[in-house]
């Protein structure tokens, strides 16, 4: 199969601190969590290590190692990080022939902080990466190209991403697109458009209610709730006080022509909205050291599953497996897995099922 992944790159910095030497608050009456460190203090680090990152990185490497023909289109800076970038796609068996680079704008950079239940917090600098634009992009990339993944585009960068959709949708490939929260909040009218010519499109559960919020009704208030449903079919999408459906949601997306919303759901697993039906994928055991990457390792698994043919059944499972080998590792790459690989995990694995459940939404009808 021959795909094409657009977005970005970074270096990523990943520091891991003991529990014991930073504080985690969680605050009583709200969901958010928070790490402090004194001001003026160093924390002792159990390591700190740099490697390489980002979305369409993560994604075209995941591809190649499942057996892909994969391009990238990415902007780097100018910079020594930019050929460590470059290098490492190229170790991969990536194609790099449409990276550019800016004059001025350095390569994205993160520095990750995992502790505590490694849900990590991140600063980021986005660098070259808002610096995509239509002229960086042109009909022969898309040539041939059977699927076309696009990662969260950054800033300005996320301008084009309807006009990226077009160029692929017009070469006949099946494209799936990965949003970020800013991306969708922030150019929401753009991205529903631009879902017309989406057959997947894959978001968290944070994002899920960003894209629902003004486009689904907000849930009433429910005296009894369905402990058999998954969390997200059970008590929707969003703040306690104003969910959305995930059921509507899905009926929305699926009415602008898009074939499949995928929807991650951090420990408790993934789904898959197509048409009348929900399809549940707990997730897969591991040892989580860092959630950063796992969604991008889930969301490029499932995507490329489809593309291929596979059933949702084996799609789902494959990208949980996936998801579950990063997050056992410290960085966002080294525990992608080949294809033969997946399927070894998958045959030792029991009773790991994929439920699937009627959307009742009163739209399907």
């Amino acid at each position: 199969m021959k795909v094409l992944v657009i977005g970005g790159a970074t270096i990523d910095v990943i520091t891991s601190i003991d529990p014991e030497n930073i504080e985690c608050i969680t605050m009583s009456n709200a969901t958010n969590s928070y790490l402090m460190m004194e001001q003026g203090k160093k924390v002792e680090a159990s390591r700190i290590d740099t490697q390489i990152g980002g979305g369409a990185t993560n994604a075209s490497v995941a591809m190649s190692r499942m057996g892909a023909d994969v391009s990238c289109v990415l902007k780097l800076g100018d910079d020594i990080d930019a050929e460590r970038v470059l290098s490492r796609l190229q170790d991969e068996g990536v194609l790099t022939d449409f990276v550019t680079k800016h004059p001025t704008e350095q390569t994205g950079k993160s520095v990750i902080v995992s502790s505590h239940d490694r849900n990590s917090g991140v600063f980021v600098n986005r660098g070259a990466n808002t610096k995509l634009r239509l002229e960086d992009l042109n009909d022969k990339m898309f040539e041939g190209v059977d699927l076309v993944y696009i990662s969260p585009l950054s800033s300005q960068s996320a301008d084009i991403f309807p006009e990226i959709v077009k160029l692929a949708k017009n070469a006949g490939a099946f494209v799936a697109c990965n949003l970020g929260i800013r991306q969708i909040r922030l150019r929401k009218e753009r991205v529903q458009e631009a879902l017309k010519s989406v057959d997947l499109v894959a978001i968290n559960e944070a994002e899920a209610a960003a894209l629902a919020e003004g486009y689904v009704s907000v849930l009433q208030a429910k005296e009894a709730t369905d402990n058999s449903l998954p969390e997200l079919l059970r008590d929707g999408l969003g703040p306690v006080d104003a969910r959305t459906s995930l059921s509507g949601l899905a009926v929305r997306v699926h009415k602008t022509g898009c074939q499949y919303l995928v929807v991650t759901n951090g420990a408790e697993g993934a789904y898959i909205c197509e048409g009348a039906d929900i399809h549940f994928c707990p997730s897969f055991p591991s040892e989580v050291k860092t959630t950063i990457g796992a969604g991008d390792a889930y969301n490029t698994t499932v995507a490329y599953s489809l593309a291929l043919g596979l059933s949702i059944e084996n799609a789902m499972q494959n990208a949980s497996v996936n998801a579950a080998s990063i997050a056992s590792c410290i960085d966002t790459q080294s525990g992608l897995l080949s294809t033969a690989e997946l399927e070894k995990r998958l045959s030792k694995a029991k009773n790991f099922k994929v439920l699937s459940f009627p959307n009742v939404e009163e739209e399907l009808t």
